[in-house]
């Protein structure tokens, strides 16, 4: 598994808005004039109307059939977002399906050992995206990761067309949904973060100016709704939002740490999803007329009450100084009054039941966190596990013959706990209580045992000098001893107390875990203080002499905890 840490969005989190000041008015002893609030416009229930299409969209999926399966509550995986497609209630011929950035693969390079996991892995994703009915992509860095020619056999595994103008890999595409036309434009930068581009990219050319004529050419085709698929930074995005035609881009490369609701930039909405398939973006679409589109998202009205309650409060706060301040003027003292009042008045209309004008062209746009309460797609469901069945298979066979460094003269190796056991029956004892006694076993469960990404934070010295490797581990299994006191072939040979201490580690910080496997991908609620005492015990980091006193031997952790069998 990955040791990067992934972003976390919290459970439909919506980042709210700096709050808006009062202008002037901070530094001044008189307030303000009145300027005119905006009021509602008449509407009618929401339900009176069905969306005319409703627009999906993934968003730097990076490869993950399903997250990690060590998280505390795993969000995300392909065959929940397909039950959350299917369970949506929106018609099949009303959907449009579309995804930006990282779709195959997570990082720009990858290991050869890898390779086979991983292009499998890719081929699987194809295939479920064609049954989601997908339409239209546009690639990311990390899409190239495994060469040029690799990445034409992906994107032609896939009936969905990728987009980027900009690169000479797919002109826009015209799609017909519920008998509406939709512009899809692409567009691509392919240097990720850091370094440069893979070597199997194309070299790409200016986005924005791609972008424009890809919109004008749809807008020339009849597209009512132009959609701008942005694998861009977002500086980019944010251009490429203000460019003529242009009616929402879907953003990837969001490093924000949540969830915002769509910004309004130029005639267009910027709009992103949570990143590894762990949410969906979605956008309901109402195209009873012409002009430009309006935001009506749930989302929105939560920031602009809080932008509201900021500015109510800001006002009440000063009205009350201004009234106690002879020598503020009574008339603007009064004309600030009455802002106040109209302030309270659209504050209270948001409180009522989001509804939709007669006329006009509205959406509303949602990101759904996919989290374990969603259902899993059964045919999806056995798909993903076909994949980790297969690879498991072709890794004990391939790797079979993989051994771990041999040891420099005079360096430890690895003995395995049972070795420990002789001297240490007591410390041992509390181990076998722990999740960290049988990490192997629940990757064994689900046929991950020999999986790349998973093994080397179940088994003890993974590819350390005289450790474990991914099929030969025999002895080496779980997280026993060593993983956190070190190899000790040297300490089991030392003579004395004072060479025994000095050749072992007897005790790890809190860094050592967290850069490790207890990174926030793999643990996130890890911390070292409220989790070291689930591993302590008489005899282990803790004086015999409370066995006596009748202190309870630690029980394991909660399952949320243990060491649980990791996804993608």
């Amino acid at each position: 598994m990955t040791q990067r840490a992934h972003r976390a969005w919290p459970l439909l989190a919506i980042t709210l808005g700096a709050a808006l000041g009062l202008g002037a008015s901070c530094s001044q002893r008189n307030p303000p004039p009145v300027r005119p609030e905006p009021r509602p416009t008449p509407s009618q229930p929401q339900a009176a109307r069905a969306p005319d299409l409703r627009l999906y969209f993934l968003v730097d999926l990076d490869g993950y059939l399903e997250p990690c399966g060590c998280q505390s509550r795993p969000l995300g995986g392909i065959d929940r977002i397909a039950q959350a497609i299917e369970a949506d209630g929106a018609p099949a011929g009303s959907r449009l399906v579309v995804a930006t950035g990282n779709l195959f693969f997570e990082h720009p390079a990858i290991e050869t050992q890898m390779v086979f996991q991983e292009q499998a892995k890719a081929e699987r994703i194809a295939a479920i995206l064609n049954r989601l009915g997908l339409a239209a992509w546009a690639p990311g860095p990390s899409d190239f990761a495994l060469g040029a020619e690799r990445f034409r056999a992906l994107s032609g595994a896939l009936r969905a067309p990728g987009l980027a103008s900009n690169a000479a890999l797919g002109g826009p595409t015209l799609v017909t949904v519920g008998g509406r036309k939709v512009g899809v434009v692409g567009v691509s930068d392919f240097r990720p973060a850091e370094g440069d581009a893979p070597a199997g990219a194309p070299s790409a050319g200016d986005p924005v100016s791609a972008a424009r004529a890809g919109v004008a050419a749809m807008r020339a085709q009849g597209a009512e709704v132009v959609v701008l698929l942005a694998s861009t930074p977002r500086r980019v995005a944010r251009s490429l939002a203000e460019l003529e035609g242009v009616d929402f881009v879907v953003a990837a490369r969001e490093e924000s740490a949540t969830l915002s609701q769509p910004e309004r930039i130029g005639g267009a909405y910027l709009v992103t999803a949570p990143s590894q398939g762990r949410g969906l973006g979605v956008v309901d679409l109402y195209l009873g007329g012409a002009g430009p589109f309006r935001d009506a998202s749930d989302s929105s009205r939560t920031a602009q009450r809080a932008r509201l309650d900021q500015r109510i409060g800001d006002l009440e706060t000063r009205l009350d100084a201004w009234r106690r301040d002879p020598s503020v003027d009574r008339g603007a003292v009064s004309a600030q009054q009455a802002r106040l009042a109209a302030l309270r008045a659209e504050r209270a209309a948001l409180d009522a039941p989001v509804v939709l004008p007669r006329e006009g062209r509205f959406f509303q746009a949602r990101a759904r966190l996919i989290d374990p309460d969603v259902a899993r797609q059964s045919a999806t469901q056995a798909e993903i596990a076909a994949y980790f069945r297969a690879v498991n298979d072709h890794n004990r066979e391939s790797y079979a013959s993989l051994r771990a460094p041999t040891p420099a003269p005079g360096q430890p190796r690895y003995l395995g706990g049972e070795a420990c056991r002789d001297c240490h029956e007591e410390a041992f004892a509390v181990w076998e209580r722990t999740p960290h006694s049988h990490a192997y076993r629940t990757l064994e469960e689900v046929s991950k045992n020999f999986n790349l990404s998973c093994v080397g934070c179940h088994v003890t010295g993974y590819r350390q000098p005289g450790g474990a490797e991914v099929v030969q581990n025999d002895g080496l299994r779980d997280v026993q001893c060593e993983v956190c006191h070190g190899p000790g072939s040297a300490h089991a040979a030392a003579r004395g107390a004072a060479q025994r201490r000095a050749t072992i580690r007897r005790t790890v910080d809190g860094t050592f875990c967290a850069g490790n496997c207890h990174t926030p991908e793999h643990s996130d609620h890890f911390d070292f203080a409220t989790y070291l005492p689930r591993i302590l015990g008489p005899g282990h980091g803790r004086p015999l002499a409370d066995a006596d006193a009748g202190v309870a031997a630690p029980q394991p952790a909660a399952q949320a905890h243990a060491p649980a069998a990791p996804g993608r």
